[in-house]
């Protein structure tokens, strides 16, 4: 008999839990709430995946949105 793994698949690194996203972006001097970073993985159809009701999202992909969404308020 096998035994299941926890997870079915590995994460990728640069993939990380929303939260954490917004934890490290609010360590920039530029805090978003969890809301604006739902709102950019819809408004710009980033790919995410879900594992025991956690979202991961691409970092890089947050990053490219946190730095026109800065860009743009200046």
């Amino acid at each position: 008999m096998a035994i299941q793994p926890l997870m079915p698949y590995p994460v990728p690194a640069d993939m990380m839990q929303i939260e954490d996203v917004r934890d490290q972006l609010n360590q920039t001097g530029h805090p978003v709430p969890l809301s604006r970073i739902r709102e950019w993985i819809v408004e710009q159809d980033l790919y995410t995946e879900r594992s025991r009701r956690r979202v991961f999202v691409s970092f890089s992909d947050i990053l490219m949105a946190h730095q026109e969404y800065v860009t743009s308020k200046n």
